[in-house]
């Protein structure tokens, strides 16, 4: 059991990392170093919001930060330190999930954040209910995601909004 435990709060930190990559590249926005136009494609894909973040000024992150509300910031701040203190591995898993993420178009990333935002205010012990529920969905093929998602046990377990948060979360983001 506490493997499962530490599964599931590794598996919570990923989600809520890769949210921090999204709050920093909304936060940032264009005022962040775009790759230049030669560089190789396969660099731009591996660029991301929290390497560009990585590469500015200790100025130019407090400028950024400032445009922020404080809790937010902080939230940014703490993400970052935890991304940055993650083994090589691990990150590399978050900017693969954040260039797939980067790639789906603009509404369905706007959804994506909905959902985690949902996911993020639920209590602790949901989350990782729920997360687990992500993982094993997005281990099955859409059928057999799909037979489980319309299954009574899984709309007994579930109410309607942790229903659309998994269905979502195991729809849109990478594996």
């Amino acid at each position: 059991m506490p493997c499962d435990f530490r599964r599931a709060r590794f598996l919570g930190f990923g989600l809520a990392t890769l949210q921090a990559m999204v709050l920093v590249a909304a936060a940032a926005g264009p005022t962040l170093s775009e790759p230049e136009p030669d560089q190789p494609a396969a660099q731009e894909l591996l660029d991301n919001s929290i390497d560009r973040w990585n590469r500015m000024s200790p100025e130019e992150r407090e400028r950024e930060l400032a445009k922020l509300p404080p809790d937010r910031a902080r939230l940014i701040r703490q993400r970052i330190w935890l991304y940055n203190h993650m083994p090589p591995e691990e990150q590399q898993a978050l900017r693969e999930r954040y260039r797939a993420f980067s790639q789906l178009p603009p509404e369905k990333q706007q959804l994506v954040r909905d959902r985690l935002r949902e996911f993020s205010q639920m209590p602790q012990a949901r989350q990782q209910v729920l997360h687990l529920e992500v993982k094993q969905l997005r281990l099955l093929t859409e059928a057999q995601r799909q037979a489980r998602i319309k299954g009574d046990e899984f709309r007994g377990r579930f109410s309607p909004q942790e229903q659309q948060i998994i269905k979502d979360l195991s729809t849109y983001l990478p594996k």
